[in-house]
């Protein structure tokens, strides 16, 4: 079934098409692992496998099916052979579900799990946004090619090629793409009593997305959120900025210490989850105080910056998110500095809530 999904994978690519390794597997706990994003021009979201008495759990799929075919083979490897069993898409975005098609090719018997809300979302909104992206990427290519032309950098030149490179894969892998719907929807709670533990699906209300899932497996001490608490700056695009710090104090109400996000490393206290809240609903306050006075957003933006947030600086949070950012995506080169990368986080943030503010 393996090597079927492969040849299927390489199939849709470039014949010259090579499976690159892009996951650092992590222990979370025992039985459970943090598949981490490698960077790369198209993101992937990071994965977390559970390995159950009889088989295996992943939570969230990346973005392409070829990710599915890397990651499998790494988990082969180094981690277990058992059948996958369970999917579980966190939330709709593209990064987290286009890759249940694959796992669908994969273990036809599978259950795909999600909220309700995320199953619709993924129905309505994977292939028309899907879609839409593929013009920004071909410029995108374009843009890529001639930097990579001018550039008198050797290092730059292989930077922009690689990315170039990446961005047409992505475009032929994914152009007769057709989204898979999960078969397993819950409004609230789900509980799966596998023999070697048990594992606790949750839906606490509207967050990064309308649909958030997070898993949480008591024994473990551990809790799978997605992007509702992860290592970057939140995105908050489909986000309900007014709700998700309620949210996060509902997923904190579970008993655990580790927390493997949606992106970046795992962490191993509840600090994160609280530092995350903290800044959204801080940023959303002073957003909203200003949208409220009729200020429009150009004059919004420049009063709210990295230095004038209590919560940018508190544990660390905006230093951490942005030293993320520069290890776990693939930007253009040169790298940014973690000032240029946290001002720039931080004026996205209160534009899309200043957007996101009509949804709540």
């Amino acid at each position: 079934m393996d090597q079927a999904l492969l040849r299927a994978v390489r199939a849709r690519a470039q014949s010259n098409y090579e499976l690159p390794v892009l996951f650092d597997m992590e222990r979370v706990a025992d039985g459970v692992y943090a598949a981490i994003a490698k960077p790369q021009s198209l993101l992937n979201s990071n994965a977390v496998i559970v390995e159950n008495a009889e088989d295996l759990m992943i939570v969230d799929t990346h973005s392409k099916p070829s990710a599915v075919a890397s990651l499998v083979r790494q988990l082969r490897d180094s981690v277990s052979k058992k059948p996958v069993r369970y999917v579980v898409a966190s939330h709709f975005h593209w990064d987290h579900s286009q890759g249940l098609p694959a796992y669908r090719r994969l273990a036809p018997r599978a259950d795909f799990i999600s909220s309700d809300a995320t199953r619709r979302l993924v129905s309505e909104q994977t292939v028309p946004r899907l879609k839409a992206s593929f013009e920004d990427l071909r410029r995108a290519a374009d843009v890529y090619k001639k930097s990579a032309a001018e550039t008198k950098s050797a290092a730059q030149k292989t930077a922009f090629e690689t990315m170039r490179r990446e961005t047409l894969d992505y475009l032929h892998e994914m152009e007769q793409f057709t989204p898979e719907l999960p078969n397993v929807t819950l409004s609230r709670d789900l509980v799966i009593h596998d023999k070697a533990h048990d594992l606790h699906l949750a839906f606490r209300g509207r967050g990064h997305t309308a649909g958030d899932v997070i898993v949480h497996i008591p024994s473990k001490k551990t809790v799978i959120t997605g992007d509702l608490a992860h290592g970057f700056f939140p995105f908050l695009g489909d986000a309900y900025p007014l709700e998700w710090p309620r949210t996060l104090l509902s997923v904190a109400e579970f008993e655990f210490t580790n927390i493997a996000g949606g992106h970046g490393a795992v962490f191993r206290s509840r600090d994160r989850l609280y530092q995350m809240g903290n800044y959204i609903e801080e940023v959303t306050d002073q957003v909203a105080r200003r949208r409220q006075r009729g200020m429009p957003l150009a004059a919004i933006a420049p009063e709210i910056t990295p230095d004038k947030l209590r919560t940018f600086a508190d544990g660390g949070f905006g230093a951490a998110s942005a030293e993320a950012i520069i290890r776990y995506r693939r930007l253009a080169p040169p790298a940014p500095s973690v000032v240029d990368v946290a001002a720039d986080a931080v004026k996205s943030n209160v534009e899309q809530i200043y957007n996101a503010l009509e949804r709540g």
